[in-house]
Order: C-alpha cells, then structure tokens, then sequence
C-alpha cells in the first residue's frame, strides 16, 4: 500500500460536481452498542444525524444508497435503503450488500456515525480511484490509521468478501490485507477537508458531545 499525489489539474474540475461513475454508501446497520442508543435519529444541526450524512454524500454523488433497516428510510427520503443481507455480521456484510446492489463499479463508503464527512474528499478520493483501474480499494489515511469506513471500493472486491463471509470471518482489516489498496494520503486529504474531520465518528456519548459542540460552534461547514 502506498499514497500517491494528484496534481492540481487533475482534480479541479471534477470535484466541485456530483459524480455518477460512483455510489455513496451509508452502512447503518450497527447496534451502537458503545454509544448505548441507536445513532442515526440522533439530532444534530437540526436534523437527523442519517439524513445530515446522507445529505453531505448528495453533494458529492449522483446516487446514494444507505444500508440498513427498511425504517430507515423514514430518516432518509432522499437515498435508498437497501436490507443488509446478514443483519448482525458487522459493517462486511453491509459492504457485501452494497456492492451487489450498485448501479456504479465503485461505492464511497462510509458508517452512518460521520457528520462531517466532506464532500470535496469523498468527490476526489473517488475520482483517484477512477485513475487506478488496477486498484480495489482507495482509503483514507488518518492520524488513527487505515480508514476502512473512508473508503472507495470497487465491485472486484466481492469475490473476496463473498468468501470470506462464507468462511466466518468479518473483519475489513483482513479484507484489505488481502486486496491491491491504495492510501488517500494526510497531505492530499488537508486540501480537501482542511478541518480534518470527515473521518470523525461518534462512537461513544463523549464522542457525540464533541460532535454537537463543533456542529453548534460553526467549526465545520454543515
């Protein structure tokens, strides 16, 4: 795995529109379990913290599909929800089922727990993927590590996670481990999300009350 840079021309145009050569996905089928209620009612800004995501990946993508329970769609009247096709096997399944169902060969993917997800990022980390047809994943590189839920995947993958469902492991990491991955750089990543936060997730109370209080505060665009 290795980053590599854009020049400035390459990327200029296409990532001040809505792209359709890619799907924005929102996996929301998670128990939340840490947070110790269901997140994606949750209200932040003045709307639900699924319909604030799925907005944001609107400004970034043609098409956005959300995946998770059918009463979902009550949070979310602009996407799709799509069933995952294992409830309860964790955020691989909800990329098993996204993949299968997406119009487009690449899904941006993201969990339903990141207000801030940038569309100028999520728009350029996929129009990269669309420059490296031998590449299956472009993720995110953060100050935490790989982002496997910041991520542009490509319907090759399926094989792989189709097996490896089947065989009883659920885990991204090994899925990544196992396919050609390009990293989104630090560096490239500050161009297109200065504040350094599309990445964020709220996965605790504590989490969600640093969420709030930078979405009150006006420290992101929202």
């Amino acid at each position: 795995m290795n980053g590599n840079s854009c020049a400035n021309g390459e990327m200029g145009e296409i990532v001040e529109q809505r792209l359709s050569g890619a799907t924005g996905v929102v996996l929301a089928g998670g128990q939340s379990a840490r947070m110790g209620q269901p997140k994606a009612a949750l209200p932040i800004g003045g709307e639900p913290l699924l319909r604030r995501v799925v907005r944001r990946l609107g400004a970034a993508f043609a098409d956005v599909l959300v995946v998770g329970p059918p009463e979902l769609v009550l949070l979310a009247p602009d996407a799709r929800v799509l069933p995952d096709q294992h409830p309860g096997l964790g955020p691989l399944a909800g990329l098993e089922a996204a993949l299968t169902a997406i119009a487009t060969p690449r899904a941006f993917v993201i969990a339903c727990d990141m207000p801030f997800v940038a569309p100028a990022l999520a728009r350029a980390m996929a129009a990269r993927a669309a420059m490296l047809p031998d590449v299956d994943v472009v993720a995110l590189r953060s100050s935490h590590g790989l982002e496997h839920l910041h991520a542009v995947y490509h319907v090759s993958c399926l094989p792989r996670i189709h097996a490896q469902l089947d065989a009883g492991d659920r885990s991204l990491r090994t899925l990544l481990a196992g396919l050609r991955v390009r990293e989104f750089s630090p560096e490239d990543a500050a161009r297109y999300d200065p504040t350094g936060l599309s990445a964020f997730n709220t996965n605790t109370p504590d989490d969600w009350a640093r969420a709030l209080a930078l979405a009150a505060n006006d420290m992101v665009e929202n």
